[in-house]
């Protein structure tokens, strides 16, 4: 069965294992299953038997949109499908630049992750940028939930992906972690937004296949993609865990491969 990982990311050689390390700082029990390098990512796919991962990128500074641009377009084959950035502090007229470039670059697809770039997913200041995105046909993804690095913020909380979404129901939504990273009880807010879609990582690190089964059944199976967050979990091990749970095959299927395959097609 083929399979998409919807959730990874990689960094320029020259700064992956100085990356990773700071990161890791603040993972937690999570350690890096790659060395966070481009080469790293394709061996751990090759392993897994992954097809093609969809890797995010986050602007922490205004500065760094063009050098993600770069690295984006550079990274991009038929097993590469990167994401874009910008920063709340860059301009509408730049960020319309960019999304510009990247359409012709065949990039649909954004990062922003409210924790590390210091917004608030509802913030109306982000309206403006969320309304190019629509208009521009391109998706977003946002890092939802909790993060286990900024330990109690809320500026991704599930709350805040409703008062969005409804607010902008023309654009297609993707909220990390199956819902929100451990707001699992509350994924019932973003449920029934037809526009919003989720990917899986670090959900079944976190629980039992149960449980994972009990949130799951609460969305719309064509809304599900599979995601690891490489290099934080194993890719392989995901998969098998998704591949060994009590679902039918054409379910695995959809999760696995048929729903991503879908959404990214041009």
């Amino acid at each position: 069965m083929k399979v998409i990982d919807f959730h990874t990311h990689i960094f320029p050689d020259r700064i992956a294992a100085s990356a990773l390390q700071q990161l890791s700082e603040h993972s937690g029990e999570y350690r890096p299953c790659t060395d966070g390098t481009l080469k790293g990512l394709l061996e751990s796919m090759d392993r897994a038997g992954i097809g093609m991962s969809v890797v995010s990128n986050i602007a922490t500074r205004p500065a760094q949109t063009e050098p993600i641009f770069d690295f984006s377009c550079r990274i991009k084959s038929d097993r590469i499908s990167p994401l874009i950035s910008f920063h709340p502090e860059n301009s509408l007229d730049e960020v319309a630049a960019l999304l510009e470039r990247a359409a012709g670059e065949g990039i649909r697809g954004v990062k922003l992750h409210p924790m590390y770039q210091d917004f608030a997913i509802d913030d109306e200041r982000m309206f403006p940028f969320y309304e190019l995105l629509r208009e521009r046909g391109f998706f977003v993804v946002f890092h939802s939930g909790y993060d286990i690095a900024f330990p109690g913020n809320t500026q991704a909380d599930l709350g805040r992906v409703r008062t969005m979404a409804g607010n902008f129901r023309d654009l297609r939504i993707v909220v990390t972690h199956t819902g929100g990273w451990r707001q699992w009880d509350r994924v019932g807010l973003i449920t029934d937004l037809a526009n919003v879609y989720t990917e899986i990582s670090m959900t079944l690190t976190e629980m039992d296949d149960g449980d994972f089964m009990d949130i799951l059944s609460m969305f719309d199976e064509d809304r599900v993609f599979f995601g690891t967050d490489s290099p934080w979990t194993d890719q392989t091990e995901m998969v098998r865990r998704v591949q060994a749970l009590k679902m039918a095959d054409s379910l695995k299927e959809k999760i696995l491969c048929r729903n991503a395959e879908l959404f990214l097609a041009p």
